[in-house]
């Protein structure tokens, strides 16, 4: 699973071919011994836990980088690394 981008303790997360249990587009936000499923279009937690300051600045983070996220998504779930969010258009 390749991480994307780390951000203020956070790590998101693209699984490659990702699109059966949940399907939707969704990033994986771990952070310490924590794993949240948040939705890229809704901002929508789907499945999991994060303490409460850290699933808001999930929330924000994915709301902002929705663009990228969703091109990336569309490159995970048919196996192609998407790389890093700095390095999507």
């Amino acid at each position: 699973m390749p991480e994307i981008d780390t951000w203020m303790g956070l790590s998101f997360h693209l699984y490659f071919f990702d699109n059966q249990q949940h399907k939707l587009p969704h990033v994986h936000v771990k952070y310490g011994g924590f794993e949240l499923i948040i939705s890229i279009v809704t901002a929508e937690c789907l499945e999991g836990y994060l303490p409460n300051k850290q699933r808001k600045r999930a929330e924000h983070y994915i709301a902002s980088h929705r663009k990228q996220l969703m091109k990336m998504w569309n490159l995970a779930v048919i196996g192609i690394n998407p790389g890093k969010i700095g390095d999507v258009c």
